[in-house]
């Protein structure tokens, strides 16, 4: 084990405990978190272990350089366990009303004036959509770049055909053909004896 991911595993844990212990001291974001506490205790107590280990995180910042990427690991594997991966709706809303919103508050204090930002996980949604969009341009530059040729073959062939036709029908050779290109009619003399 190296020994950034032993520290990594030394600040989850310690973050873990932040979460038992803060039950009922004084908080700053108690009246925000309010509502969360009555629907659901567990991203309640979350919630103010975020707040205390955001402002933790921010002391350790200069002696531990990846403290805000742990931080934001941290919070999604909470995230993760606490919404069942998104699929528990209720816990999912609560998460994003509450959770991230302090988030976005800690981010905005004076004290630490957005030294940490939040980085959101890439969800299986943008990454169907990234994949799909991709798909449906080499698609479409591939139709493209073949209606191209097919419409350049078609033009090229109806030129040499009209060539040749008028030619044919003039019973000229083809050096001399191209009379009637001058004003896009064809000339036929004949003699009457």
């Amino acid at each position: 084990m190296t020994t950034e991911q032993s520290n990594k595993h030394v600040l989850f844990d310690k973050w873990d405990k932040e979460i038992k212990a803060n039950e009922d001291n004084y908080f700053t974001y108690k009246q925000f978190l309010k509502d969360l506490k009555d629907q659901n205790n567990n991203l309640y107590n979350i919630a103010c272990a975020l707040a205390e280990n955001y402002k933790s995180a921010h002391l350790m910042k200069d002696s531990e350089a990846n403290i805000c990427v742990f931080l934001n690991e941290w919070l999604d594997n909470k995230r993760r366990i606490n919404t069942e991966n998104g699929q528990n709706y209720e816990n999912n809303q609560l998460w994003e009303n509450y959770i991230e919103e302090l988030w976005i508050q800690l981010e905005k204090e004076t004290d630490r004036n957005y030294w940490c930002k939040r980085i959101f996980p890439s969800s299986p949604i943008s990454n169907a959509l990234a994949t799909s969009f991709t798909v449906v341009l080499s698609i479409y530059s591939t139709i493209r770049s073949w209606l191209h040729t097919h419409i350049n073959n078609k033009i090229l062939l109806k030129q040499k055909l009209c060539d040749n036709l008028s030619n044919g029908f003039l019973r000229t050779f083809p050096e001399y053909g191209d009379s009637h290109e001058r004003n896009k009619k064809i000339n036929l003399s004949y003699s009457s004896r």
